[in-house]
Order: structure tokens, then C-alpha cells, then sequence
């Protein structure tokens, strides 16, 4: 494993001291041990600095950058993969589980298949107590398209692994707080190769503070985004697919107003056998514990 190729792991943090740990755990736990990690603090307020410095501490291959300003997700992660002196680059969450074998399984598919430039995986959905909702929806498919892209998304954005150079060579427009990853795939689709497994090696945190005002606001940096990328959308596409993101804030707002809105989060998944249940619940337990 020490000739296996540098991988960098990139996680960003803003007052995440409830889930940082299990976070970071996650990634001293993975099979693949020629990984570097960098920490990036975001103008943190709570003790998410002091977590990360502990095991900066203990771990040479963790590295901290302590900022105070609060930039913003985008600004960060294009930090971050500027930072990376890997081949590989690798997104993560600050309140998200990996799976154990997530690096080694995705590095060696990229070893296998070096035309991939991006290669994510499904998820399963975790909430904030850390217990399973299931698996969450969505079809793999062998080449992603800009339709594909631009209706139906193509991977959770923390599952994303891929060359350092991709990242380095296209940015996160730093104007957009929310969907940055959004408006990432529809500029890059057309001119990039990305992959998603169809197995799952992310335990991805749902929303854990599901409001209206987020979803709207949500809403309205997608919007911006179907504005500022239609002439590759096309017009028509474009306008089509602001009128079914504001369809899906009527909906919200009736899920809100019934105070159903974690059933909407329980629909984007299925639920797991009993034997991939008890798989999985033990891999968490072992993790969350360490």
C-alpha cells in the first residue's frame, strides 16, 4: 500500500463540534492508509478547532488551517484543493461518515479506468442521532450527461473523488453559497467523465435542520444558477427547470405547514435488509465509538 498514489481529503468545518469527530475518525479508519488530510476551519465559534488540533496532534498525516473569517463553502473548497499535493483529491463533509474501504475501493477504480476525471458513490442516509433512514434514491449510470445532470443530479457531492488536477482546473463559482456543486456539473459535464458506483461508501447526514427558509433559499441560488448557465442549458430548459424547483417549494411549504417535512427527508430513501442493517449499524458503532 505505500506505492499506492497520494490521496488528499479535503474537509471544510463551521461550528460542526457535534459530528466533526466521527468525521475525522471515519478517515484514520480507512483501509487506504497513503491519505493526507486538511482540516479547514471556516470561522468556527464553537470547539471545532480544539477537535481538530487534538488529532492534528496525533496524527502527522492531518494537517489544521485555522481561519477565522467565515468565507464560505465555495471560497473553502477551492482552498482546499489547492492545498492538495495528491493525485487524487477528496471531498468530504464535516458532519458525514465514510465507509471504511470508500478510498481504497475508489482509488482502485480510478486506477483501473484513468479516463474517469470524478467518481462518486451512493450513500446511505444517516440522521442526526447517527441511525440509518436507508438508502438513498437515485440510478448509476456508465456516462453522465448534461440532461442527466441538470434534472437529476448525478452523486451526492461529498461521495466525489477525482484527479487533483480536475478540481485545480475547474472552480466553485464563489458567488453561490447553496448548489455550488450544482452549477459545477453543468459547466464541466459536457468536456468531463463522471462515474458513480453503484454501491454505498457514505453515510451521508440529511439535513439536520431541515427549515423553509433554507429550502427557499436553496431555491433561489438555483434559480440563479439556471439563469447564469443558459446558453449551455438552452433557454427553454432553463425556464422548465426553475418552474419544477419552484413546483417543489409549493410542495415543501405544504409538508412545513403539516410539520411533515422529515417524511419528505425518510422519501429520498429505501430501506436496507435486515443483514445490510446490521452490517452497517456495527460499521458506525465501531467508527462513532473509536
Amino acid at each position: 500500500m505505500n506505492k499506492a498514489p497520494l490521496v488528499s481529503i479535503g474537509i471544510p468545518f463551521y461550528n460542526s463540534d457535534s459530528y466533526l469527530k466521527f468525521a475525522i475518525n471515519s478517515v484514520i479508519m480507512q483501509t487506504y492508509s497513503n491519505w493526507e488530510l486538511f482540516l479547514l476551519n471556516d470561522g468556527s465559534t464553537d470547539n471545532s478547532v480544539n477537535i481538530a488540533s487534538s488529532f492534528e496532534q496525533e496524527d502527522a498525516r492531518i494537517t489544521l488551517i485555522n481561519d477565522t473569517r467565515n468565507k464560505g463553502l465555495p471560497a473553502r473548497l477551492n482552498q482546499l484543493s489547492e492545498l492538495a499535493n495528491g493525485q487524487y483529491y477528496c471531498r468530504m463533509d464535516a458532519d458525514d461518515i465514510m465507509h471504511p474501504k470508500r478510498i481504497e475501493v475508489q482509488v482502485n477504480h480510478l486506477l483501473e479506468n484513468p479516463k474517469i476525471d470524478l467518481l462518486g458513490t451512493k450513500v446511505i442516509a444517516i440522521d442526526n442521532e447517527n441511525k440509518i433512514i436507508g438508502l438513498r434514491k437515485g440510478l448509476t449510470k456508465k456516462k453522465y450527461t448534461l440532461n442527466h445532470v441538470a434534472h437529476s443530479g448525478w452523486c451526492a457531492h461529498p461521495t466525489i473523488i477525482g484527479k487533483t488536477s480536475w478540481f485545480k482546473d475547474n472552480k466553485y463559482d464563489v458567488s453561490l453559497k447553496r448548489s455550488q456543486d450544482y452549477d459545477l456539473w453543468i459547466r464541466t459535464v459536457i468536456k468531463s467523465n463522471f462515474i458513480n458506483l453503484e454501491n454505498p461508501y457514505l453515510y451521508y447526514r440529511e439535513a439536520s435542520t431541515p427549515t423553509l427558509k433554507k429550502y427557499c433559499k436553496a431555491t433561489l441560488y438555483k434559480l440563479k444558477i439556471f439563469y447564469k448557465n443558459k446558453r449551455i442549458l438552452g433557454q427553454w430548459t432553463s425556464f422548465a427547470l426553475s418552474i419544477k424547483s419552484m413546483l417543489k417549494v409549493l410542495v415543501y411549504i405544504f409538508y412545513w405547514l403539516l410539520g411533515q417535512t422529515n417524511g419528505l427527508i425518510k422519501k429520498r430513501s429505501v430501506s436496507l435488509n435486515p443483514d445490510q442493517l446490521y452490517i452497517h449499524q456495527k460499521i458506525l458503532k465501531k467508527i462513532i465509538t473509536l
